[in-house]
């Protein structure tokens, strides 16, 4: 049974949003997406938390390197992650049309797309690494730090885009907990590996920041071949085959990934390079301001974890409904029961967050006391601006993403960060001298003006848009 069949039956009757949030068989269908994704997210968040926790031990030059060249990364992630739930938009919908084989030849594809992005993205990074990291700071110490970090761990984009693809695919067809348990996995071996190589533990040789980066490396290639032996030694729907490749060209996949994931791609690879702005003009106010971004990161990415399985499971129950050719009442309703959910997600983070900022000081211990007075501030800040994030991602990639409103979405990105919160930011950091937490602000405006325009686009109900066939089953 497809998730937009589940979904129809729970549905039954239901014409309220806030009925339908409160129906049993809803709310199982949402956690059976959400959960699974939250908790994938919240494992690779993991692995950015506890890189940062070791490399706090070795010194604040060590925590600012690790956190700007981790934004370097955090771009290349984002274009994977973009071009994954581009092609996603297009796996739902075909499944939940009934066309199992093209939603096989749409991953096949988004495979392909993905992996030659990130090829090219590798090989920039590795030969100009010095060079991105001169751009954001003046610190020859950093720079030599950052460089050595993205260097050694720019490599494992490759593997992730894969593992980018097929989770995402996995999830459209409502088997998010499989990604899940792969996830966890290569979690595990990451955390043993960065505290024998950050270290020099259990015999491993002590590399420092580039233990952390080595453990990154590994366990995401090894990650992908869970990934790949899970598929074909099952043989999984999804397992691909070259002549899905051939094939896609001509039937038209490949135009509707283009439509659709295009924009997605390019949306969350310059939303990225905003926020690697972000740590140019921090990195620029000073070495403390720095530190504190890097601090702050790991927290917030722990909490877009459940923004993130909240938004994806909108997406696979919008596609799916979408795609099986539900009546727009039905997607309406779903929407609003969605957004209700999100709203009470993110009432319990931004509280759990505030509670948070009362032990930054215990997170990071080896920190001076001054940077963790204005991390503990900066926590405070996150708390109160993490609503507006969350309902932001639920409806630009959630369920204006489903309904194929993409170009929407690329248009919102690029001028609520480049026309409002980088400029602000800017002002606020280099030119006024605010302090950081108010400079937090700044840089979190765009997802505030994004969550009220994104509102509007929603409840004017012109996003929906069926990009597939039904196939008679």
């Amino acid at each position: 049974m497809t998730v937009t069949h589940t979904v129809d039956g729970a549905g039954e009757g239901v014409h309220s949003g806030f009925r339908l949030a409160l129906d049993r068989r809803f709310i199982v269908l949402v956690c059976t997406t959400a959960v699974p994704v939250t908790l994938q997210s919240l494992m690779s968040s993991s692995r950015t938390i506890v890189d940062a926790l070791f490399v706090s031990h070795l010194g604040t030059d060590e925590i600012a390197a690790i956190g700007y060249s981790s934004r370097v990364i955090f771009i290349v992630i984002m274009a994977m992650l973009g071009t994954a739930n581009g092609g996603a938009v297009i796996v739902a919908q075909f499944w939940g049309s009934g066309s199992v084989q093209k939603a096989r030849q749409a991953t096949a594809l988004t495979v392909v797309i993905a992996g030659a992005i990130a090829v090219v993205i590798c090989t920039v990074c590795f030969v100009w690494a010095r060079e991105i990291m001169a751009v954001g700071t003046e610190n020859p110490r950093l720079i030599s730090l950052g460089t050595e970090y993205i260097r050694t761990v720019i490599p494992m984009i490759i593997p992730f885009a894969v593992i980018s693809v097929l989770a995402a695919s996995l999830r459209s067809l409502g088997q998010a907990k499989t990604a899940m348990n792969l996830a966890l996995i290569g979690l595990f071996l990451h955390v043993a590996l960065a505290y024998g190589l950050v270290f020099g533990n259990w015999g491993m040789p002590e590399l420092r920041l580039a233990g952390a980066a080595w453990a990154t490396v590994i366990s995401t290639y090894a990650e992908c071949l869970l990934f790949i032996v899970y598929l074909y030694g099952r043989r999984h729907p999804m397992a691909f085959r070259i002549r899905d490749l051939r094939d896609d060209i001509g039937n038209g996949i490949l135009q509707k990934i283009w439509r659709v994931g295009l924009p997605v791609s390019l949306g969350s690879m310059s939303w990225a390079i905003g926020i690697f702005f972000y740590s140019i003009i921090v990195g620029r106010a000073g070495t403390q301001e720095l530190a504190v971004l890097s601090m702050i990161n790991p927290i917030e990415d722990t909490a877009v974890a459940f923004a993130n399985g909240v938004a994806t499971a909108a997406a696979v129950l919008i596609g799916n409904s979408i795609g099986g050719g539900a009546d727009e009442e039905r997607t309406w309703s779903m929407s609003k029961a969605l957004l209700i959910w999100s709203t009470a997600v993110a009432a319990v983070c931004s509280l759990l967050l505030l509670l948070t900022s009362f032990w930054v000081g215990k997170i990071y211990g080896d920190i001076d006391g001054e940077t963790i007075g204005v991390a503990r501030d900066t926590a405070v800040v996150l708390a109160f601006v993490f609503i507006f994030r969350m309902t932001c991602m639920t409806l630009q990639n959630g369920l204006l993403r489903a309904g194929g409103d993409t170009v929407y979405i690329l248009r919102a990105d690029l001028a609520c960060q480049w026309l409002i919160a980088i400029p602000l930011t800017f002002m606020a950091a280099l030119v006024w001298d605010l302090p950081f937490p108010i400079v937090f602000v700044a840089i979190n405006s765009e997802e505030i003006v994004k969550a009220v325009i994104s509102g509007y686009r929603v409840y004017r109900r012109k996003w929906v848009q069926r990009l597939v066939e039904t196939v008679t089953r």
